[in-house]
């Protein structure tokens, strides 16, 4: 097995919201982040979707697992194309809905950063860019703010910390969403229509953590249901 495309980065901040897919106005979050979560951030360090795609391979709870309750005035329509021209009043279309949040969170991820088998540029290495994405790491540079679950959940990022080793504690984390599209696929997403070009498809996996590790299983195999 090849490990020159696995890269590592710490990942953390003051709060933290994995939505599970169930909870529609009073959002709970999941136990860790999910997959899909920690790709995400990967992607705000560094993305090229026509040159390279992440696989999240492991994920390394460093902090005890701990959760906060908030309750939050949150609006509850959107503004459509003719309410764009006036001005909404927040105090007549809000409503108080609950969040169950984690608080005080970091993480490790370990992914491999896979080259499209369609990019055909001899200049792209696998080699290259796992280099590109430690400099950046190195530096602090991001395409994006990257953020843990929401955008709300500021993350910050920073080489691995050998000091640091995962909490001593396992768990069964029952179902969880392993991501919501095809990771291996380069689609256009417009968050503006209803309708895009991306395919949705969610999966799901069963994760266990192990002494703070949890084994993210591989793309494509048996253990990732959709």
């Amino acid at each position: 097995m090849n490990k020159d495309n696995i890269i590592s980065v710490d990942v953390m901040g003051d709060f933290a919201c994995f939505a599970q897919s169930d909870s529609k106005v009073e959002k709970i979050t999941y136990d860790v982040i999910t997959p899909s979560a920690a790709r995400n951030i990967l992607s705000s360090i560094y993305a090229k979707p026509i040159e390279f795609w992440y696989e999240i391979i492991k994920i390394e709870v460093m902090k005890p697992i701990r959760y906060i309750d908030i309750r939050k005035n949150e609006v509850y329509t959107k503004a459509t194309d003719k309410q764009k021209k006036e001005p909404l009043y927040t105090e007549d279309i809000h409503t108080q809905r609950g969040t169950t949040y984690l608080t005080d969170v970091y993480y490790r991820i370990h992914a491999r950063m896979h080259k499209r088998d369609d990019c055909k540029s001899p200049h792209v290495t696998e080699k290259g860019i796992v280099e590109q994405f430690k400099r950046r790491v190195a530096k602090g540079k991001c395409f994006q703010q990257p953020y843990l679950g929401t955008r709300e959940c500021m993350c910050f990022f920073a080489p691995v910390d050998d000091k640091m080793t995962p909490i001593q504690e396992s768990k069964d984390l029952g179902i969880m969403l392993y991501d919501i599209f095809d990771i291996t696929q380069n689609d256009v997403i417009d968050t503006g229509k209803k309708k895009t070009s991306a395919t949705i498809k969610p999966s799901y996996y069963h994760p266990y953590m192990i002494n703070g590790v949890i084994n993210v299983p591989e793309w494509g195999s048996k253990e990732i249901f959709v």
